[in-house]
């Protein structure tokens, strides 16, 4: 069974054809007529009719394969597509599980922390959990991030601060060109897409 790409070069290759069939000289016998390729005398109009009657027929049965083979493709593609969205669903409820499950973690685990430094224990070792109360390193606590950021800008250690590159507001300016202003480096390019409803 033909592929769906393969299909499209049968395409190109009777377009081809067609040209050829519109060009076609016949080969002339010793009494000058016109003759086939089995050197039967023709008559060249008639012939060519033939030719091109083959050749709309030919292209009639390309173009169901084509048309039913791509309609089998679209129906994969929509199955594909049913099945990406189900996922969609299904990662944002695990995420929504997990972060959930997250929190109760780090709320579970600072209540027993507590009740542990109210009794006094550090350590505690079983057959089936170890749990110890750990020094962290010291970690960095801002206060209040603005106030902090213009200190530093204040007083030149830019050097402690990381700037993010600029954004272009693409859709601004595509606003602006579509209402005649220009740009250069920037200009309005349509694609193509495939729409399967």
């Amino acid at each position: 069974m033909s592929r769906l790409f393969d299909i499209s070069q049968d395409f190109e290759t009777l377009f081809d054809q067609f040209d050829s069939i519109s060009e076609y000289e016949f080969e002339l016998n010793d009494k000058g007529e016109p003759i086939d390729d089995d050197g039967n005398v023709v008559d060249p109009e008639i012939a060519k009719a033939e030719m091109l009657e083959a050749w709309f027929d030919t292209l009639s049965g390309i173009e169901e394969e084509f048309d039913l083979k791509a309609e089998n493709l679209a129906q994969y593609i929509k199955c594909l597509k049913a099945e990406a969205e189900v996922i969609d669903i299904e990662i944002k409820k695990l995420r929504e599980r997990r972060d959930s499950r997250n929190k109760r973690i780090e709320r579970l685990k600072i209540y027993l922390m507590n009740c542990m430094r109210a009794i006094g224990v550090k350590k505690i070792d079983t057959p089936r959990a170890k749990i110890t109360i750990r020094n962290n390193a010291a970690g960095l606590k801002i206060d209040n991030e603005i106030e902090f950021i213009n200190m530093l800008q204040d007083h030149g250690r830019d050097d402690l601060l990381k700037y993010s590159l600029p954004e272009i507001k693409k859709s601004e300016i595509k606003k602006l060109i579509k209402s005649g202003e220009t740009f250069d480096g920037a200009h309005l390019e349509a694609g193509q897409s495939v729409i399967i409803s």
